[in-house]
């Protein structure tokens, strides 16, 4: 009886496990190879961009696809074909037939299936959830820990292949995890879509961002954690390493402080995922953008290494409850026929706005310097506290009704 209610859960976490290892240990693997071949940074920046730009596509139609042909379709669809794409790489390469077009084709074919497949597993795990007798802000959390497993140790397994094996044969590693991450999800997902979806209107992305526009819970929660990641993202790619390079620091050090950031939020996705339902959601996004602020605040005074670490470690440590608290709300709140376009929609605004926020970041340090930019992002870290107490996590009974778990067509 144990074994039939945790196993599906399981299965689930497996899959997702191995598309998101997969997807870190191509990070380094991919780049490396690419540079390799082409011999030319101003390809593997191409390459790079096209992913990004491919992923981006994909997110935005991904939940579509998912809502509308059922979740174990284009999970399996996703898995092969991302999986294909990314042995082909080496294959070609082995009989001397892979040109610099072929290799960022099948990058992008690759990419592109990355946010649908996500998207299929994603969408069914409250209902697996339930099944487990696990409540959705618990896995939420889990798959939080799962995700930031597979980003720690994908570059370290990543490394460890290209020195054993070589980039081509790791991009074949990283091949073999997508197929079977296609085959599991296929296998435990649902085979059909719901039922009740029956007009293109219904079925377009459109009605993924009108729920998420109308939702009065999402909208602000997504507004704000938006702004919570543009802050941390710009803090890590632009502010921080050039206030180090001012500042003559080694860039082991700042290596070091992300490392720890990293361990830290793993620490605080598992407390959250233990504890989480004794403390509010406003009070855990509260103390997290509160310590995010004061984080920032005392790196522009670039302490010494072992505060530096202990710093990393408390800033991760206190806003990784940050993303499964707003994973918990799309699940409770959004109907199941929609869940797959509202994710999809989150990841794709997600991704297109990186860019947009790292940009702006660049110009005000190259304008200001990267110390008056810290200061910056400590203020709006403390405006987003102040708004995260204003938000209203009681669910209604019309958003808990729609997103009860039913019994799906297809389930194994």
């Amino acid at each position: 009886m144990s074994e039939r209610r945790y196993s599906p859960l399981a299965t689930l976490f497996a899959a997702t496990f191995l598309f998101r290892i997969g997807n870190a240990v191509a990070a380094l693997a991919l780049p490396w190879f690419v540079l390799s071949h082409t011999k030319s940074a101003a390809w593997a920046g191409a390459t790079a961009a096209s992913s990004v730009i491919a992923t981006i596509i994909g997110a935005w139609v991904g939940g579509g696809l998912v809502d509308r042909f059922g979740r174990a379709p284009v999970a399996l669809i996703s898995g092969v074909v991302g999986g294909v794409a990314m042995a082909s790489i080496p294959l070609l390469d082995a009989v001397g037939a892979l040109s610099n077009t072929g290799l960022i084709a099948c990058v992008v074919l690759g990419a592109a299936f990355d946010a649908p497949g996500m998207a299929a597993q994603d969408s069914e795990l409250p209902k697996l959830g339930h099944v487990a007798g696990l409540s959705v802000e618990r896995v939420s959390s889990l798959k939080a820990v799962i995700g930031n497993v597979a980003i720690l140790g994908g570059p370290a397994l990543g490394g460890a292949a290209i020195g054993l094996l070589g980039a081509a044969p790791t991009l074949g590693l990283t091949a073999f995890c997508s197929v079977l991450a296609g085959l599991l999800g296929a296998w435990v997902l649902p085979a059909r879509a719901a039922r009740t979806m029956t007009t293109t209107a219904t079925l377009s992305m459109r009605a993924g961002v009108a729920f998420l526009w109308s939702e009065p819970l999402l909208r602000p929660l997504f507004g704000i954690v938006m702004i919570f990641v543009g802050i941390v993202g710009a803090n890590g790619s632009v502010i921080m390493p050039a206030l180090f390079v001012d500042a003559g620091r080694q860039v082991a050090e700042l290596g070091l402080f992300s490392s720890m950031m990293g361990a830290g939020g793993l620490l605080g996705i598992a407390i959250h995922a233990s504890v989480g339902a004794r403390i509010s959601a406003q009070n855990w996004l509260a103390v997290a953008f509160c310590g995010s602020a004061v984080g920032s605040l005392l790196l522009s005074q670039l302490p010494g290494v072992p505060v530096l670490m202990l710093l990393g470690a408390l800033v991760g440590l206190l806003t990784g409850s940050v993303s499964p608290i707003l994973n918990a709300a799309i699940y409770n709140r959004t109907p199941p026929e929609l869940l797959g376009r509202v994710l999809g929609t989150v990841s794709a605004v997600m991704l297109s706005a990186s860019p947009m926020v790292m940009l702006a970041a660049g110009a005000f340090v190259d304008l200001a310097g990267p110390l008056p930019g810290l200061v910056v992002s400590a203020v709006f870290a403390g405006l987003v506290a102040l708004l995260s107490l204003r938000l209203q996590f009681a669910t209604t009974a019309a958003a808990a009704t729609a997103s009860a778990p039913t019994h799906t067509e297809g389930e194994h």
